[in-house]
């Protein structure tokens, strides 16, 4: 029997993609991990990555190999919720990320492909946003040539599609991590590349 996936959009919204419960578990988890600064990603006149702090992004992110062994194990899990929306190998997916915003956090305008043309995973393909938490001012995933907000709201998953069907950036997608204004802004995300960017 061949399975039916759902139509993929531009914009994707999957909302109750984790419980109530299950987001309270991965928040406690997250708050065994190692938290650092966020950074931006340049690249170098040999078109290596650099990474650099910028107020253009307030926020400080958690890596996956910070996890601790009950998060990885759930994660798996999550891989598995997503495989069932759109077929992948787990292998073109990057490492999961956690997120987490002060008040007046953000992430001004961006796209998240162009920069990895030369890379051996290739560009990223879709974005993976899960968040963890409801805020209670600003705080929206805003796509701005879409002139499009979406609510960040405990156990959303958002996906979008970075590229053309011929691999170049969609600049449709161009979005920003809105101004946290009150409460909490606590999200995961990861990204499928072309190619396997697991080794």
């Amino acid at each position: 029997m061949t399975k039916v996936f759902p139509q993929i959009n531009l914009i994707n919204i999957f909302d109750n993609f984790l419980t109530v419960e299950e987001c309270d578990f991965v928040l406690r988890e997250l708050e065994f991990s190692h938290w650092r600064h966020s950074h931006l990603i340049n690249r170098g006149t040999k078109g290596e990555e650099q990474a650099f702090k910028s107020n253009r992004r307030v926020s400080e992110t958690a890596n996956q190999e910070w996890f601790t062994d009950e998060l990885d194990l759930f994660i798996r899990d999550i891989e598995c919720r997503l495989q069932q929306i759109i077929p992948f190998n787990v292998s073109h997916l990057e490492y999961w990320q956690g997120t987490r915003y002060p008040i007046g956090g953000k992430l001004d305008h961006h796209l998240d492909s162009g920069y990895w043309t030369s890379h051996y995973a290739g560009e990223r393909k879709f974005t993976f946003l899960i968040y963890l938490t409801t805020p209670t001012g600003g705080g929206s995933t805003y796509f701005r040539a879409l002139d499009r907000h979406v609510n960040a709201v405990a156990g959303r998953l958002l996906i979008w599609d970075n590229l053309f069907e011929d691999g170049s950036p969609n600049h449709k997608t161009i979005h920003c991590g809105s101004t946290l204004e009150a409460g909490s802004k606590i999200t995961l995300v990861t990204w499928l590349r072309q190619l396997p960017m697991r080794l």
